[in-house]
């Protein structure tokens, strides 16, 4: 067979694979002999000897040598290839056609769609992530993209995405609209909103009226697609509501266009939408900042979080379009800072009271005003609601490590949590922020606190970390945060190794088992 093993392999330790393989169960059987390797037992020792092609790697063995192990006790050369097998035995051919297209594997693709009735009956289908056609996923590969329509696959298929579909137009590049035009891929008016394709939408709006208000992906309007300003004015004097909410994300228009289309938005402002804090403050309007603060001066604590907007994590659908166009959790303060609004900025700490001047203080590193308010007021943090007081919870979600030794040392509860019902301990070792860990671990943290939504410890998050942290965030050195949570105490369950991570791994083997 391929990959088989050599002639003189023992016997006793090769069995043929089951008729009904289970890639879950390989993968439990590789965790059970590692497991048994780290205690010593004899028998798996045994057949590490016999089956490893390199047996004095047992002194230092690792997850991945135990499924090599697995894999040649079936008689394949290598973990990968055993799963390729099993894959191959339990797939249907439209799991298989779907993993070939995210692939880019043309000839499987092609031969699938010839041989397979259900898989030629599926081309259409809401098969991928979002409830998209396989045409969909292939946009950025043209190739693939030919080979599905010259199957039959239909160019005009929208998703089936359950807020709204979106078509195979809708939010790609110009450049790229070129190309699936040229296929024949037809305008409709959210694409041509987007697209800035203003003969376009004439046309569309002349044979269907109706179609300025009509919802697209994500129940958004045309008008919140509008690419420019001049699109926006053909939307609004066809009709279009200007401050209509979409589906997914509950938000307006001008919302939709607050940073990514600057100029859209100070059309929509001028022509009457509705407008808040953050909007103002994005736009740099400083008049029409004053009169938000003048009406509310609580606003001026707004920020893109769940006590001003509904969040993706809070909401039945995904959340408010600011978490992507502004940034989930960040201040007014904060974004006048990155868009350069200076004159803005002043008139928000002129209006700020000292519980908001604090934490925007200590979330940029500025201690010596934090504690210039501190010494005015001893009790600031303590007599705050929790808003105030999850600040260094919240600041750890977003990995700054700076921002929270501040907040702590200065009497933000360490306890305290933020989104998920996790602590800054949690967040600290979920980024793999060795740094973090070590100043949140100095404050005397709640090591076996549970957060809400996954009922996890923070050395439980330290451990998810390592499969699947936050790129461009995160840290992601979790082996010195797990090392710092089990010396401070930390109770690690047999159960959660090995994880997959080697280093990981070696340091829960050293604590489980000694070795």
């Amino acid at each position: 067979m391929p990959g088989s093993l050599p002639e003189d392999t023992p016997h006793p330790f090769v069995q043929p694979l089951p008729p009904r393989p289970s890639l879950d169960k390989q993968k439990k059987l590789a965790k059970r002999l590692f497991r048994d390797v780290c205690r010593g037992d004899g028998d798996a020792l045994a057949r590490v000897t016999a089956l490893h092609p390199r047996p004095s790697a047992v002194d230092d063995f690792a997850l991945h040598d135990a499924q090599l192990v697995v894999a040649r006790g079936y008689g394949y050369s290598s973990w990968t290839t055993l799963k390729r097998k099993i894959e191959s035995l339990t797939r249907s051919p439209v799991e298989h056609f779907v993993a070939a297209v995210r692939e880019g594997d043309r000839e499987t693709v092609d031969r699938l769609i010839r041989t397979d009735a259900d898989v030629a009956a599926a081309l259409d289908k809401p098969l991928f992530d979002f409830d998209q056609p396989a045409v969909h996923i292939a946009r950025n590969d043209l190739p693939m993209l030919d080979l599905l329509l010259e199957h039959g696959a239909d160019l005009h298929a929208r998703s089936q995405w359950k807020y709204g579909g979106f078509g195979i137009l809708d939010g790609v590049a110009p450049e790229r609209a070129e190309a699936l035009i040229a296929r024949g891929a037809q305008l409709d008016p959210w694409s041509a909103a987007h697209l800035g394709q203003e003969g376009a939408l004439v046309r569309l709006l002349d044979e269907d009226p109706t179609l300025v208000n009509a919802k697209g992906g994500d129940g958004k309007r045309p008008l919140h697609c509008a690419a420019t300003p001049e699109i926006a004015d053909l939307l609004l004097e066809r009709g279009a509501e200007i401050d209509a909410l979409d589906d997914d994300h509950t938000s307006t228009p001008a919302q939709y266009a607050v940073r990514s289309r600057p100029k859209v938005c100070r059309r929509l402002v001028a022509k009457g939408a509705k407008t808040d804090l953050l909007m103002a403050v994005a736009l740099g309007d400083l008049d029409l900042v004053r009169r938000h603060l003048e009406t509310d001066p609580e606003v001026v604590g707004m920020a893109v979080h769940p006590d001003w907007f509904p969040m993706h994590h809070t909401a039945d659908n995904g959340g408010h379009i600011y978490q992507w166009e502004l940034g989930v959790y960040k201040t007014a303060f904060e974004i006048a800072r990155e868009l350069g609004h200076t004159d803005v900025l002043a008139e928000l700490e002129r209006r700020a009271g000292p519980r908001d001047l604090l934490t925007d203080a200590l979330r940029r590193g500025d201690t010596a005003t934090g504690d210039a308010l501190l010494d005015a007021d001893p009790n600031l943090v303590a007599d705050a609601g929790t808003d105030l007081q999850r600040a260094a919870a919240d600041a750890a979600r977003g990995n700054d490590a700076e921002a929270v030794a501040a907040m702590l040392e200065r009497g933000f509860p360490v306890d305290a949590v933020s989104q998920h019902g996790a602590t800054a301990l949690h967040w600290a070792a979920f980024h793999g922020n060795p740094s973090m860990v070590r100043t949140v671990l100095q404050h005397g943290p709640p090591l076996e606190a549970r957060d809400r939504d996954f009922d996890s410890t923070p050395l439980g998050w330290a451990i998810h970390g390592t499969r699947g942290s936050w790129p461009g965030v995160s840290t992601d050195d979790h082996g010195p945060c797990v090392e710092l949570l089990l010396g401070a105490g930390a109770d690690c369950p047999t159960e959660a190794f090995p994880v997959g991570d080697d280093r990981v791994d070696r340091i829960l083997r050293a604590h489980l088992f000694g070795s």
